[in-house]
């Protein structure tokens, strides 16, 4: 079994058989990528804030981005380039070119360009990131020096270093290198991603950049691409808010054999299965979070009911802080059901454990002091199923919000 710690229930991720964690330098872990990640002055102290990857070939590429209504300035461009053979990213920390205007876009679109220029690859070929602070725009100066920096430091083990500059408030990186035997030959596989406040479903702020050698076509990567995204960053809450930058990229540069037949459908189970991970990286590392929470609901009459009542449970403030306290407080759970299915007229009756427990029931106590564990929901209704991982909410969550300007 892989050892996906820090994360302790494997049971969350489904990884298929064949897919295994290595040893690797993140992002840059598959042959043909490299990466850096430097100090450029966007956040201060000496503290890493810009990134760039990139493919020494080109890739066939998936983007999944935000749903917001007003999406950053470097989502607005980045949605202007051909989604599907981008060979890379530009990305920065502190700073999220958010709310900024035609300027804001035009900054993005000088990041881009000269992110391209610095890593020699073609103009249009690097996908624009921006995380941060929301309202200020980019201090372009600064952007300009990082970038040619990072050009100068690019290597096939910088994808640390580049993991560590798309941080903001997180506490620990995130990511890893993974290795997929399929019948067509092993592929390797490389992630980086950032997250832990501003997140919901509905691509849960964040960032996520996945590589590999494999040889996938465009329009296949977009639909494996898709279904992880859904089944992994679509599937979390930390505090129900959405970022207007949130992106999902995926870059295969096909040194590595052809993904077809059986293997595309593997492939596909092996990126949901890291997506789900790192996914609930950012759940664990929710700002002032103790324990994540997996709420599942059955027993809806479809799934969007069920869907419903799981975002209901898994973003109440009343339900987490109790999750918080480590209190099996299952009056804030009929709140939340109820208030979730207030359209659905009539009576719902519903039942309630926490891995399995009941609220009063024997080692309940033990179960709350869990990091991770179960909620679960039953509605007796139907079919309808649905999931969602969540965060708790304390303390923490508050000075760090309070403390940082968005």
């Amino acid at each position: 079994m892989i050892d996906w710690s820090p994360v302790e229930r494997a049971d969350w991720i489904g990884a298929p058989e064949g897919l295994t964690r290595i040893d690797g330098p993140g992002v840059t872990a598959p042959s043909g990528y490299r990466a850096a990640g430097v100090a450029a002055g966007l956040k201060g102290g000496g503290r890493p804030d810009l990134g760039l990857l990139v493919s020494d070939r080109p890739c066939a590429s998936a983007l999944v981005d935000t749903p917001s209504a007003m999406p950053s300035a470097a989502v607005q461009y980045t949605r202007t380039l051909h989604a599907g053979s981008l060979r890379g990213v530009v990305v920065n920390s502190g700073c999220a070119n958010a709310a900024t205007g035609a300027q804001g876009v035009s900054d993005a679109r000088a990041m881009g360009e000269a992110g391209a220029a610095a890593a020699a690859v073609p103009v249009g070929s690097l996908a624009v990131c921006s995380t941060g602070v929301i309202g200020e725009r980019l201090p372009m100066k600064s952007v300009a020096a990082g970038i040619d920096a990072a050009a100068a430091a690019l290597s096939a083990d910088g994808g640390p270093a580049f993991g560590e500059a798309i941080r903001t408030t997180d506490a620990f990186a995130k990511g890893g290198a993974f290795r997929l035997a399929l019948a067509g030959g092993e592929v390797t596989i490389g992630a980086a991603a950032k997250g832990a406040g501003m997140i919901r479903p509905d691509m849960a702020t964040m960032l996520a950049y996945v590589t590999t050698d494999a040889c996938v076509l465009p329009d296949h990567l977009l639909g494996l691409t898709r279904a992880a995204a859904e089944g992994g960053f679509n599937r979390i809450s930390v505090d129900g808010q959405m970022s207007p930058s949130d992106t999902l990229l995926v870059l295969a540069n096909g040194e590595g054999p052809p993904i077809e037949g059986d293997d595309l459908s593997l492939f596909g189970d092996a990126l949901r299965a890291i997506c789900r991970y790192l996914a609930i990286l950012m759940v664990k590392d929710g700002e002032g979070a103790e324990h994540a929470v997996r709420v599942v609901v059955d027993g809806a009459l479809e799934d969007d009911e069920a869907e419903r009542v799981a975002r209901g449970v898994g973003e109440s403030a009343l339900v987490r802080t109790a999750v918080f306290g480590r209190d099996a407080n299952w009056g804030r759970v009929h709140q939340a059901v109820g208030q979730a299915l207030a359209q659905a007229g009539g009576h719902v009756d519903f039942t309630l454990r926490f891995d399995g427990v009941l609220p009063d029931g024997a080692g309940i106590d033990d179960v709350m002091a869990r990091p991770e564990y179960e909620m679960q929901v039953g509605l007796g209704r139907g079919d309808g199923r649905a999931e969602l991982f969540a965060s708790d909410l304390g303390h923490g969550y508050i000075s760090v919000n309070a403390d940082y300007r968005t």
